[in-house]
């Protein structure tokens, strides 16, 4: 017995709401002021979580072009927020790690978001919250795994054009 695919009608509407979400967020994010912006935000986030990583794993991480991690990192070295260090297993490779600072930085800008959506959401019940998460990693993960699977590399830079 096959699973049922879901309609194009269904994914494109989908596609809609995934599309406003991001669009009230930036116009959240332009409204407020904020030291961290989204991109700089994900690298730390990153970091974080994974512990120290050489520059080409955030970019897989993050699904950029190496050349914009380098961009983004240089600024947040500049800032004091990450720093870079000798990667020990080789020397000519370097690691970047989150500074003190930049751990500082990242929880006050998680606080003020997590603090803000959840007054947006007031009206939700816990349930109704941990679902929506729930579907949202999993929708991640799906995405990810369709775009790096075996044979789709053309489908990907469509996908990756279409979105830059």
């Amino acid at each position: 017995m096959g699973v049922d695919m879901v309609a194009t009608t269904t994914a494109s509407e989908l596609l809609e709401s995934l599309r406003a979400v991001l669009r009230a967020g930036r116009a959240v994010q332009q409204a407020r002021a904020d030291d961290l912006h989204t991109a700089p935000a994900a690298l730390l986030g990153v970091l974080d979580r994974e512990g120290a990583q050489r520059m080409g794993r955030l970019a897989e991480r993050l699904d950029v072009d190496p050349s914009v991690v380098s961009r983004q990192v240089a600024g947040l070295i500049q800032a004091g927020l990450v720093s870079r260090r000798p990667d020990p297993d080789d020397g000519r490779a370097s690691l970047l790690e989150l500074t003190p600072t930049g751990t500082d930085c990242l929880a006050r800008h998680r606080d003020r978001w997590a603090a803000w959506l959840g007054r947006a959401v007031a009206d939700w019940d816990e349930a109704d919250a941990a679902t929506l998460t729930a579907l949202l990693d999993r929708l991640h993960d799906d995405v990810r795994a369709r775009l790096f699977a075996p044979g789709t590399e053309n489908e990907k830079e469509e996908v990756l054009d279409h979105v830059r």
